[in-house]
């Protein structure tokens, strides 16, 4: 229904559909705080520190050497206080919006803009927006600059439309949003139309069937989830079908809850820093951020996505055992370039007893730095590297068994990362134990030299023995224990050169976090490592038997109950010990 006119209103112009652009406006609360700062020509885009607009802005402008200030800049979405203001009649908010709006416009025309960042993919969808939800103010409080405001979106809808402008994943999901909606608001049913059409192909490309997202790291499939809301509840608002493929994404807060872990955060896999999922709308995703105190929980404890995730935890809280008080554990596998995700087949984490006590490095930032460079590298992440090989940029894991028994899980690794090196990952869980055994093989025609890398959180405190890393958090305790063969045990910490022992806690934030590295040389590496965290007691691993080849025996107690844990290269079987030494 549309809104009744009002008396002094302008005629509505022939070529905008006002009413559209009002059925779109999503969010109309005003930031009198950030309004008042931007008055004052003081500008903050996070996570980046507030600099002040210059009066007449050459938009060459980066005073922090950082593309993603740039994109933000360009993309002028940090307007949208002072538009939701003068909605409300704030006449500086207004002349101060036409202002650095039509000063962009005309210092960064197509074709000849005064910056390369002025129509760059996203950047170029981000400000469109802007542009057509401000139509309805313009025409109310600036009719002369109604033919300025068409002209600007059809500049723009022209843009988003060529196909050698579109961009990838998220950027692609922000043009076609905006394409849709400039449509829309020109009444440009070929626009619309060209952007269901793509947002089509690109739900079936972004998310599998599993609900599954294609980015490569939680921080990004939850960011995606609630961007994908919002752009189908365009088509909604408009009565129209949503897109082919869009029940898939339905799919994806499970998934999200799955990647939690149990202090509530995300795991930090690929580009994830430090994010709760607390504003997905799921009860999956209420229960794994309230401790289980709302929402209901996934009927799985174990997940494996077929593209190239499993997500593990010792269940997911009851009356005798919360929520946050599980063991939790990830594994990574399948294709290593992905566009948020980092080369990262075979890594571990792992969660117990309310502490991360191997996680993966995280984002830091985009762009290049020194610290980006490690945390993207597969040497940065929990995984096994061989000196002087570099790993494939197309490197691929492959999951070649998976078991998931009511004693304990198996899986096994084919790893494809570095050339005329087979390697291979097995990882078997405890159910009862809740401690992981790991097994990673090198062989190779050379001598090579592999290291075994446990990255650790920054809590963790470590004191290296022999062939064993004593691990502390927060009053709590967990142990690597590695078998005696020869092995150089050793780690590094706050290191800065060659840079490591660090992981990222937010946009270019660091925080020391020991790794252990443990090496080993010969054509043909063997490495068994336990990773438990202790349940009232330190966790004590003693070899039983080994043939140096499949057969292989251990002795395991937790302060859960010791286990006799006996793999073959056939199978696994875990049977109790009893408690008297």
């Amino acid at each position: 229904m549309k809104p009744a006119a009002r008396p002094q209103d302008p005629p509505q112009p022939p070529g905008l559909d006002l009413w559209a652009s009002r059925r779109q406006t999503f969010q109309v609360s005003v930031d009198s705080a950030e309004v008042t700062r931007l008055l004052a020509r003081r500008l903050t885009m996070a996570p980046h520190p507030e600099w002040t607009l210059p009066e007449e802005p050459t938009w060459t402008e980066d005073p922090f050497e950082d593309r993603n200030w740039c994109f933000q800049y360009h993309s002028l979405r940090w307007l949208e206080p002072l538009r939701r203001a003068a909605v409300k009649r704030n006449s500086a908010a207004l002349e101060m919006w036409l202002y650095y709006m039509q000063d962009w416009t005309a210092k960064n025309p197509r074709g000849n803009a005064a910056s390369d960042w002025a129509w760059v993919d996203m950047a170029d969808g981000l400000r469109a927006q802007q542009l057509c939800l401000a139509a309805p103010l313009v025409w109310r409080r600036a009719t002369e600059h109604l033919p300025w405001i068409e002209a600007t979106i059809r500049d723009h809808a022209e843009h988003l439309a060529d196909p050698h402008h579109m961009g990838n994943a998220n950027h692609a999901l922000h043009q076609q949003e905006s394409l849709f909606l400039c449509g829309r608001v020109l009444k440009e049913e070929k626009y619309w139309q060209l952007a269901s059409r793509r947002m089509s192909a690109l739900l079936r490309e972004q998310y599998d069937e599993q609900g599954m997202n294609a980015e490569g790291a939680p921080a990004y499939h939850h960011n995606n989830f609630l961007w994908w809301e919002k752009a189908l509840r365009r088509f909604d608002v408009e009565q129209l079908p949503r897109p082919d493929g869009s029940e898939r994404h339905l799919h994806a807060p499970e998934e999200i809850a799955h990647a939690t872990r149990p202090d509530g955060t995300l795991v930090s896999i690929g580009d994830t820093d430090v994010l709760r999922p607390h504003k997905i709308d799921s009860p999956f995703t209420d229960y794994v951020t309230t401790d289980g105190e709302e929402g209901t929980p996934p009927d799985q404890s174990v997940a494996v996505y077929d593209a190239g995730y499993v997500f593990a935890r010792s269940g997911w809280g009851d009356e005798q055992r919360r929520y946050a008080e599980q063991t939790y554990y990830t594994l990574r596998f399948g294709p290593a370039r992905r566009v948020h995700g980092h080369p990262d087949g075979t890594s571990l984490t792992y969660s117990a007893r309310g502490v991360n006590w191997v996680v993966d490095p995280g984002k830091y930032q985009y762009g290049k730095s020194i610290p980006r460079h490690h945390f993207v590298s597969r040497a940065g992440h929990s995984v096994l590297t061989i000196e002087g090989r570099k790993a494939f940029r197309d490197a691929f894991t492959d999951l070649s068994r998976q078991v998931v028994g009511e004693r304990h899980h198996d899986f096994l690794l084919e790893d494809l990362s570095v050339d005329r090196v087979d390697l291979t990952r097995r990882v078997i869980y405890s159910t009862q134990g809740e401690y992981l055994v790991v097994i990673d093989r090198a062989r190779a025609s050379r001598r090579i030299t592999g290291v075994q890398r446990w990255q650790l959180g920054a809590d963790v405190e470590v004191t290296l023995d022999d062939h064993r890393a004593d691990l502390s958090a927060h009053g709590e305790s967990a142990a690597l224990w590695f078998d005696p063969d020869a092995l150089d045990l050793s780690s590094v910490r706050a290191q800065d050169d060659p840079f490591d022992g660090y992981v990222s806690v937010g946009w270019k934030k660091l925080a020391p976090a020991t790794a252990v590295l443990a090496r080993r040389s010969g054509s043909s590496l063997r490495y068994v490592t336990i990773l438990g965290a202790g349940h009232g007691a330190p966790v004590e691993v003693t070899l039983r038997a080994d043939d140096g080849s499949e057969t292989l025996a251990l002795e395991v107690r937790t302060g859960r109950g010791a286990e006799l844990v006996s793999i073959t290269s056939e199978g696994v079987e875990i049977t109790d010990i009893d408690s008297a030494r």
